[in-house]
């Protein structure tokens, strides 16, 4: 089982800062969206012998999600990896909306994959293999229980890869998920060995106390043996 978790709302969302590697924090809202997906993880993990391990963008507002939720569901070691990190761009980090747009380099067409919007920053090609292949060398997706915390761009591009497909598959299927702040997705092996999206941007429920539900699927009979 993969559980991905994008980061709760930011300094960077309300300051009107760009996002991508500008090392924003969770504002008072986004701590308390975190708290509650944190009690809604542990609800579901509690009881349950399944093993999981929490990773997360080594950014800080995704280390300080990932600590709300090591510290609820408790027996989690919060491990940081820079390749989860949202799209490098480049001199816009840390500036301003209105600054950076002074930088942005427009695209001929939407479907670019080697353009740099921003000097320094990296191309849709690069972010998508930097965040497969360094998934690759940290974790199998095969056979570990997973807490991910990252962004939206991160997620999008870890769901894409479980789905089977490479980025220019998803340019030419013009495909794209929206992926909102303390959302919950869940990708997992189903009953047929398939591979599934069970849970897809959940947001924290007004009523923290239940879980997700993510062990009522039907799993793989392999998956299911983790979890019990």
């Amino acid at each position: 089982m993969i559980v991905l978790v994008r980061h709760g709302e930011a300094t960077h969302h309300t300051m009107h800062l760009t996002g991508g590697w500008t090392d924003s924090e969770l504002t008072d809202k986004g701590s308390a969206q975190m708290r509650k997906v944190a009690r809604r993880l542990a609800a579901d993990l509690k009881g349950r012998d399944a093993a999981f391990r929490l990773l997360c963008s080594d950014l800080k507002r995704a280390r300080q999600s990932a600590a709300f939720i090591a510290e609820a569901v408790g027996g989690l070691k919060v491990e940081p990896f820079a390749f989860l990190r949202e799209k490098n761009n480049g001199e816009a980090a840390g500036l301003t909306e209105s600054a950076a747009r002074r930088l942005y380099r427009q695209p001929a067409t939407t479907r670019e994959l080697d353009h740099r919007n921003y000097p320094g920053g990296e191309t849709r090609r690069e972010f998508f293999v930097r965040n497969v292949e360094g998934r690759k060398e940290n974790a199998d997706w095969e056979k570990e229980n997973l807490i991910i915390v990252a962004h939206k761009g991160t997620i999008q591009n870890i769901i894409f890869a479980w789905m089977g497909m490479d980025i220019q598959q998803v340019s030419n299927f013009n495909f794209s998920l929206d992926i909102l702040p303390s959302s919950v997705s869940v990708l997992g092996i189903n009953k047929w060995n398939e591979h599934a999206i069970f849970l897809l941007n959940m947001v924290p429920h007004p009523h923290p106390e239940g879980g997700y539900g993510i062990f009522e699927f039907k799993f793989s009979s392999i998956d299911a043996s983790k979890q019990k």
